[in-house]
Parts: structure tokens; C-alpha cells; sequence
């Protein structure tokens, strides 16, 4: 952020360019270390389409419709595990090939970006976590 401070932390066990997104610090309801999300890589966005569909016929709670990050030009889809942790299957952006392959760090200017296309990101982006905060509801309101 433009005060020097990290908002959060994607990390990465495979190729790709994150799997697991922590709030490194306090986020929107004043909690430390809560999981933002997981996500898991499929081959193409068809794959995300299908995924959501596949959700949709099940009853998860898709949080976020397949759209793509403008950051990192990520395909992706958004949903509620039926333990509550929001997870994020996506495609595309970019693989990580380089054994001494460097950390980015986005600006402030660039996180503010959102998505692609035009789309706004869903309030509950900022808001929702787990472990859940009790007084929080889904639409991340008191």
C-alpha cells in the first residue's frame, strides 16, 4: 500500500503465480491472519465455466461469477467451500518458470485496478474470511 504496509500475501507451492492468499494485516473488520482464499488451476476458462456450472447444479455459493483479474490477467471463479473458506478456481496469468524468480509487489495504484472488463469487485472481497468473525454476515455488514 502507498503507507508501506502489505495487505495481503499470495503464495505460491506450484508454477503458478499464487495458490494461497492470506491478509497479511489487519483487514476490512479488524482481524489479523484470517484466509482470504485458495485457489486451484484448471487448464482453460471453459474449465471455470464448467466448474460454475457444476457448482451452480450443487448448491455452492458462487460469490464472485468467472471474470478475470486485471493484475494479473487470471480467469476465475469465486466460491464458498461447504466448510465456509472461499475458494477461487482459475486459469491464465501467468506461470512461474524461473527457479530465482523474484517477488512482485503491486502498488496501490495497480491492486485498485480490480478486474478486468469493467466488472466491480463483489463488497464480500474485502470483508469476508475465515475464520468467520461472528458479528460479520455473508454481505459483510455488522
Amino acid at each position: 500500500m502507498n503507507d508501506g504496509h502489505k495487505a495481503a500475501v499470495w503464495y505460491r507451492a506450484t508454477n503458478k503465480s499464487y495458490d494461497l492468499v492470506l491478509v497479511y494485516t489487519e483487514d476490512s473488520t479488524g482481524s489479523k491472519g484470517r484466509l482470504h482464499h485458495i485457489a486451484f488451476a484448471v487448464e482453460s476458462m471453459s474449465d471455470i465455466v464448467r466448474a460454475a456450472n457444476f457448482f451452480i447444479d450443487h448448491d455452492v455459493y458462487i460469490e464472485f461469477a468467472p471474470s478475470k483479474h486485471a493484475i494479473n490477467q487470471t480467469y476465475f471463479v469465486y466460491v464458498y467451500e461447504p466448510g465456509g473458506n472461499r475458494i477461487e478456481v482459475c486459469s491464465g496469468g501467468y506461470l512461474i518458470l524461473a527457479p530465482d524468480w523474484k517477488p512482485i509487489t503491486w502498488t496501490e495504484e495497480e491492486r485498485k485496478r480490480g478486474q478486468a472488463w469493467g466488472n466491480k469487485t463483489v463488497e464480500t472481497f474485502h470483508t469476508y474470511g475465515t475464520p468467520i468473525i461472528a458479528e460479520l454476515d455473508k454481505a459483510g455488514k455488522k
